[in-house]
């Protein structure tokens, strides 16, 4: 019998664009075999048909923006096909797909008649992807210009305009984010041979992100360092008992769990700032972004509920999570969510690091490489094994005695786990 494969939720309003399809019409395939994968922006998921039979017809093609229920193929089954969403939606036009990575883009020719200035934001057209994108630059969809010919504001013209903002010198945002004119490279070939290659679409993302947080938030740091000595004996101690439940007893893992007590006692950490209204966002559930470095680039995929979790789960929910980043397997879901992250180079190295805060959180727990030093233990010298901690803060909404006590807090557990418990 005939049967139409469509596109699960990528989240909610999310829209995604095609970037490979495994199959053709004629292959036979098997239920939860990836027939496709679809990139967000924020992931690439791999997306599994749920029933057996043969391949028919392809209705997308490679470039293609899908949304939740577009019907991707249409399949001959031999039994009763699975249940499906009643509703569909058809694959949005190759017109509205996110612009591809690029040293450069040239600002759009200024708007025809044809292609006025859209009315107000309420009777505003626009795909789901672009008004996601543009509540999270806060621009004003009224203020973007639609491209020649199109019918509704896409992904594509919400960048252009932030970036026409930027060469103005109008700041990455139009709420007034500060920002200066982009002054022209110079000519390096003229010193010896050069080669360029784009962003990856992963970190064009992050430089738009990142560019945002940074001209966005007043940050402000604070360092210490925790004596792990004691810790690091413990890890050790247990770490089989961990791997035996399928998880890495790791330090991140361990400093997650530390974590989630103190934002049960200082909320501040686990908030967001409204700034149209000017209200504090308190959260009532704590979810930890771990930042991961993966060959695309930097992700931060979300271990949710921590504070309800032990350390062996939240060890368990780490490793599988991290596994499935590095490998570009991850769910639509599991990079969004996050209420406070934790970035660890300490594998790699490093005295200190000072990253910027995961807006719209508002703050960012940096670690580095824990080293051996000398420290006086009152009648003598002894070696400790000491690790760098650095706490990065929205000073809107977090002030610098409450980040020092946070650190110091830190501190107290990672030094005496049991103070975690209090």
């Amino acid at each position: 019998m005939a049967y139409e494969f469509k596109l699960p939720s990528l989240g909610d309003g999310v829209t995604g664009k095609v970037l490979e399809i495994l199959v053709k019409p004629g292959d036979k395939v098997s239920k939860e075999q990836i027939v496709l994968i679809v990139g967000t922006d924020k992931v690439d998921a791999e997306m599994p048909v749920d029933a057996d039979g043969i391949v028919e017809e392809i209705l997308v093609k490679q470039g293609d923006e899908v949304t939740d229920g577009a019907i991707i193929l249409r399949m001959k089954t031999d039994g009763a096909a699975p249940a499906v969403p009643a509703a569909s939606a058809p694959a949005v036009s190759k017109q509205e797909a996110p612009p591809p990575a690029s040293p450069a883009i040239a600002p759009s020719p200024a708007p025809s008649a044809a292609t006025a200035k859209a009315g107000s934001a309420e009777g505003l057209r626009a795909s789901p992807l672009a008004r996601k994108r543009a509540k999270e630059l806060g621009i004003n969809l009224s203020d973007v210009h639609l491209a020649e010919g199109a019918s509704r504001i896409s992904y594509k013209d919400v960048v252009d305009f932030v970036k026409r903002k930027i060469d103005a010198g109008g700041g990455s945002s139009a709420s007034g984010a500060p920002g200066m004119a982009r002054k022209p490279l110079p000519n390096f070939e003229k010193f010896g041979a050069t080669e360029r290659q784009p962003l990856s679409r992963i970190g064009v993302l992050t430089a738009e992100n990142m560019h945002y947080a940074f001209n966005t938030i007043p940050h402000a740091w604070i360092s210490e360092k925790a004596d792990i000595t004691r810790l690091e004996q413990l890890r050790q101690q247990h770490k089989d008992t961990v791997k035996a439940a399928g998880g890495n007893l790791t330090t991140t893992a361990i400093v997650t769990k530390a974590v989630c007590s103190i934002l049960r006692k200082m909320p501040q950490f686990n908030a967001s700032l409204d700034d149209a209204t000017n209200e504090v966002i308190f959260k009532k559930f704590i979810n930890i972004g771990i930042a991961v470095d993966t060959p695309r680039g930097l992700l931060v995929p979300v271990i949710r509920n921590c504070d309800q979790k032990s350390l062996t789960e939240i060890s368990v929910d780490l490793t599988d999570i991290s596994t499935r980043t590095r490998d570009g397997k991850n769910k639509p879901d599991d990079l969004d969510g996050g209420t406070f992250t934790i970035s660890n180079i300490g594998g790699i190295g490093g005295t200190n690091m000072i990253s910027i805060v995961n807006w719209p959180q508002v703050a960012i727990l940096s670690m580095t490489a824990a080293t051996m030093e000398a420290r006086w233990n009152g009648t003598a010298f002894e070696p400790r094994l000491m690790m760098p901690l650095t706490i990065g803060w929205d000073h809107r909404v977090i002030n610098g005695a409450d980040a020092a006590r946070f650190v110091v807090e830190l501190k107290k557990i990672l030094e005496e786990p049991f103070l975690g418990w209090l």
